[in-house]
């Protein structure tokens, strides 16, 4: 799949779905604010607004913190364009604002989204229960 070039026609916002997103593209839901999720990544936020460094697929995974919805890339390649290879390996990546020249970084392992993860899934059902 070729990359999106930059232009009037991206999307401004993710599109409004009139059904819940699907939870297995929900990876990380928590009830704390965005800004405590992991380090913020200065080198990476400008190779975003530069478009060297981004998801593949925006909002193809989702992280949802206190009303705001991040997109989610993984260091080992799955939904990250990284052709410097500058990504860790061991690391999850949250997006904000993602395809745009506003876009901001921040790294984090699995541990921290293990604390993140407020709402785990009903083990008898899978679903999550409401908070």
């Amino acid at each position: 799949m070729a990359p999106v070039p930059p232009g009037r026609d991206l999307p401004i916002a993710p599109p409004l779905t009139k059904f819940p997103l699907p939870p297995q593209w929900m990876t990380i839901r928590s009830t704390q604010d965005w800004r405590k999720a992991g380090r913020f990544e200065k080198d990476l936020s400008k190779d975003c607004a530069a478009r060297r460094f981004r998801e593949l697929m925006p909002m193809r995974f989702r992280a949802f913190f206190k009303g705001e919805v991040l997109g989610v890339a993984f260091g080992h390649g799955l939904n990250l364009h990284d052709p410097q290879k500058k990504a860790d390996r061991k690391l999850i990546y949250l997006f904000r604002n993602g395809n745009s020249t506003a876009c901001t970084v921040q790294s984090m392992t699995n541990e921290d989204a293990r604390v993140l993860n407020d709402a785990q899934p009903d083990p008898k059902t899978g679903a999550y229960k409401k908070g």
